[in-house]
Parts: C-alpha cells; sequence; structure tokens
C-alpha cells in the first residue's frame, strides 16, 4: 500500500489555505496544468479563495485546464454541475470555455464519452482535486463500485435527491492514472474513513481505497478528520534483531504466493498479513488439497469438495487473493508426494514467478501441511536452479504448530481494519467453524502475541515494550537463492 502523505491543518479554513497554495504554486510551475474539479459544496470555500488569491498574487490561469469530475443526466438536459463550476470557478478566472473539459448533457452519449475518454488518454490529468465522504464514496462511485471503471455513465444512488437516475462520471481507474491526488477532510464525522485510509489496508468495496494504490496521495485534514490517525512514532523494518511489517511499511508490486495444504488454512495462519498486502501486490492462494476428509455431516465426498473450494473463494473476496485449486494427489495417497504433484505445482510457479511464498514452517508436523511444505521446497529447488532469482520464504505459525521462542525471526502487526478482514474470510469457511472456532482460535493467539512478543522479544523482560497493533502474525523469515538451489535437499516429511 503506498503511504498516504497527510498535511494537517487547524480547522475548514486553515485546509483551505493550505489547499489552494498547494494549487497556485502547481500552476505558477506548469502554466498549462490541467485539474479535475468537481461542483460539490465541500470545495466551495477553496474556489472562493481560490479565486481571490489568483486575482490578488497575479496567478495566470489563462492556460489552465479543467476536467469536470461528473455531471448529472436530467430529462432537460442541462448541466447543473457545470454551470455551478462556472458560476464559482471557471468565469471568475476567466477560463475560456475551450479549456474546460465537461460532458454535454444535450449531445448523444456515446460520443461525449468517447470524446472526454480521448482527452484522458491522450492529456490526462494532472491534479485531482476530491474531498473525502464518510463511506469512503467517491463522487456517484458507491461502496461496491468497480475499481477499474473508466468514464461512462454511472446510476445515481440518491436519486430524489438529485432529480436524475444516471450521471456522467470519471472513472475511478482514471484517478488512479492522475499525476497527484489532492484530498481534503474536514471534520470528526471523517475520521474513521481517514483512519482506513491512512492506516488500514486496501478494501476493494471501498471505492476510496483506489487511492491506497496511488503513489503521490496528498491528504490536508483537520485536527477532528485526522483524530484517529496514529501519532506515535511506528516501528517497522529491523528492530532488535526482528524484521516487522506493518500496514504503512508493507511492499508494493510484489507477486505472492500463499501455500494453503487445505482450503481454510491461509487466512487462519497468514489472513491479516494477506488483507495488508492485496490490493498493491498480485496475490495468489495456492489450495493444495480438497479438504474432502473434513466432517460435514450428510455430504459424500464430491459434494464435500465442492462446498470446501466454494468457501474458498468467498474467502477470496474478502483477502483480494486469487485461489487456485491445485488438487494434489498426495492428499489421496497417503501423503506421499510423488513427481505428479510437483508437476502441477512447477506448472503454478511458473506462471506466478513469486517473489514472496509464504508456506507452513518446518517443525509444522501435520502431514497436510508436512507434504506441502515439501513440495513447495523441491518445485522452487527445480525451479531456482541455474537462476539468480531470490524468493522470500515466510514460514507461518498456526494453531497447530506454534512458535518457541527462536522460531521466527519476522513480525506482521496487523491493525484492526485488517484483522477483521481476516476474521470474515476464516468466517467464509462456514462447514469448519460451525466445527471448531478457528476466528476465536486465530483471534485469540494474534492477541496472545501481541501481548507478549513486544516485551519478551523487541524490549526484553522487565522492560518497557514498543507500542504494536493488537494483533501479530509470527513467521521465520528466509531466502531461496537461485546460485544455492541446486545443493538444497528435499526435507524430511513429518
Amino acid at each position: 500500500m503506498a503511504q498516504i502523505r497527510v498535511i494537517p491543518a487547524r480547522d475548514e479554513a486553515n485546509i483551505e489555505q493550505k489547499l489552494v497554495t498547494l494549487l497556485l504554486a502547481a500552476v505558477q510551475e506548469k502554466p498549462d496544468l490541467i485539474i479535475s474539479v468537481f461542483a460539490g459544496t465541500p470545495a466551495f470555500g477553496a474556489y472562493r479563495l481560490l479565486v481571490e488569491r489568483a486575482h490578488s498574487e497575479l496567478v495566470d490561469f489563462s492556460r489552465v485546464r479543467f476536467v469536470v469530475f461528473d455531471e448529472l443526466l436530467t430529462p432537460s438536459g442541462g448541466a447543473r454541475f457545470r454551470a455551478v463550476l462556472d458560476e464559482r470557478l471557471f468565469i471568475p478566472l476567466a477560463i475560456p470555455p475551450e479549456n474546460v473539459v465537461a460532458f454535454l448533457s444535450s449531445g448523444d452519449r456515446a460520443a461525449e464519452t468517447a470524446r472526454i475518454s480521448s482527452f484522458l488518454a491522450v492529456s490526462g490529468i494532472d491534479i485531482a482535486l476530491l474531498s473525502v465522504d464518510s463511506r469512503g464514496h467517491i463522487g456517484f462511485h458507491v461502496t461496491g463500485s468497480d475499481l477499474d471503471s473508466v468514464a461512462g455513465i454511472v446510476r445515481v444512488e440518491n436519486s430524489p435527491r438529485w432529480e436524475a437516475r444516471e450521471a456522467f462520471s470519471l472513472g475511478l481507474a482514471d484517478l488512479a492514472r492522475a499525476t497527484r491526488i489532492l484530498l481534503f477532510a474536514a471534520g470528526r464525522n471523517l475520521a474513521e474513513i481517514v483512519q482506513r485510509l491512512t492506516e488500514g489496508t486496501f478494501d476493494p468495496s471501498v471505492p476510496i481505497s483506489v487511492l491506497q494504490r496511488h503513489g503521490n496521495v496528498i491528504l490536508i485534514a483537520d485536527a477532528g478528520a485526522s483524530s484517529r490517525i496514529a501519532r506515535e512514532e511506528r516501528i517497522h523494518g529491523f528492530y532488535s534483531g526482528f524484521f516487522i511489517v506493518d500496514a504503512r511499511s508493507a511492499p508494493t508490486g510484489r507477486r505472492v504466493l500463499v501455500v494453503s495444504p487445505h482450503p481454510d488454512d491461509a487466512p487462519i495462519s497468514v489472513g491479516g498479513a494477506m488483507a495488508m498486502l492485496s490490493g498493491a501486490n498480485r496475490l495468489v492462494t495456492a489450495v493444495m488439497t480438497t479438504g474432502h476428509r473434513s466432517f460435514i455431516y450428510g455430504t459424500q465426498r464430491g459434494e464435500r469438495i465442492a462446498i470446501r473450494e466454494a468457501e474458498a473463494v468467498k474467502e477470496s473476496r474478502f483477502l483480494g487473493a486469487e485461489p487456485r485449486f491445485l488438487r494434489l494427489p498426495f492428499y489421496d495417497s497417503n501423503y506421499e508426494v510423488t513427481e505428479r504433484d510437483l508437476e502441477i505445482f512447477i506448472t503454478l510457479l511458473k506462471e506466478i514467478d513469486p517473489d514472496w511464498v509464504f508456506l507452513p514452517h518446518p517443525k509444522d508436523s501435520h502431514p497436510a501441511h508436512a507434504a506441502s511444505r515439501a513440495v513447495v521446497v523441491e518445485c522452487l529447488r527445480r525451479t531456482l536452479a541455474g537462476t539468480r532469482k531470490v524468493v522470500e520464504l515466510w514460514n507461518y505459525e498456526g494453531p497447530w504448530a506454534l512458535f518457541n521462542r527462536g522460531d521466527f525471526n519476522a513480525i506482521v502487526t496487523v491493525p484492526r481494519l485488517a484483522f477483521e478482514r481476516k476474521l470474515q474470510a476464516i468466517r467464509a469457511h462456514e462447514s469448519q467453524v460451525a466445527r471448531t472456532p478457528y476466528d476465536v482460535a486465530a483471534d485469540s493467539l494474534a492477541r496472545l502475541r501481541s501481548a507478549l512478543v513486544p516485551e519478551s522479544e523487541l524490549a526484553g523482560f522487565g522492560a518497557r515494550p514498543p507500542r504494536l497493533d493488537a494483533w501479530l502474525e509470527l513467521f521465520w523469515r528466509e531466502s531461496a537463492r537461485g546460485e544455492l538451489a541446486g545443493r538444497a535437499e528435499l526435507p524430511a516429511q513429518g
């Protein structure tokens, strides 16, 4: 997840001052700037101040081009949002009409959409101006909207209020391609969504999460809006001999493969890290076995396989991962790994070409877990041999095989929102949670680690421990290196 730069402000007036200062500086640096704007009440004070300062400071806007973010499609064919922006911004700044790119409601919808899409494809957006909505919406993009959407016609959620059923809007993918995002938030009612945006994990169901994947977002927030952002120094990177990852320091652009011996193992053992990594990385879950041996009352083998794989698909929606069902033969051959198991997994390895692999740790004696690990290690040995590639291996802890002191060297500190997604993912496996409360076990283990590890491992017994999140996941982190892979040996199965 890309880090969002937060600029604190005293109040709404101070937000407007800082926002306008940034805009004026950008125009003076690039006189032909392209700015996306919207016709919303939160921005009206900033527009008034922008006009005043542009005149008093002699900032030339004659070459600046504006893109109107959205427009209502009303039966009358009027352009209500454009009219508001004309009155408050474009006319006072003496913007030439040809420098305003806006949807013409009276024109052909397809032609107008194509015109604006062509402009965006050629010229792009230098700065997109946005305000924070308490629900995480962006304009008419509401919960569940497609984060990869492009300019087009969208449904209006509250049509009686707007007196329109549809509107034109730039897409969330169009925003994601803007060079810079200027975002502002005023009021304590925005504190939760600001916290989720700045400290939480990527949530594909919330439109504003698209900004978490953007590398250049500036958020100007007053004391109320920023009241829930953590003030203490965050601990990450190497600390006291441990490698610590939090939501802000989580990597981006990685290909991550999570090995799940049974359909529900991944969220139980590594769901918090998965929630933090999704969105900004490609995340694939390799479900190694069908899990059909698990008791589900009144079902046959085929039914159990269908149930368990459907639950893994549901889980993936919470964690943002791509499930791959390998159905490895070892599960039905007394856990004996054969060449066929290796062939299947090597095919996936070559497709994904992972940078990180999460897998059961060497002391995990559960036979399905041990066999899964054996498959992974041998396949990495074969595929890395003769190459210079380095793959990070994150050996994970689970309720069936707990770490002792010295068994782990990496800590993922999981914020509340990410852990909630982990619990939702575990509960997606209804057939299993109904029998054994794995969600309770995972929550208890993560809380136990958070309560004890900071003192016992990071500070020393009796010393004041550093503050981490309330949930921790532990790992043994090591590297599989191509130049050494030829000398690796297949580990013994438990």
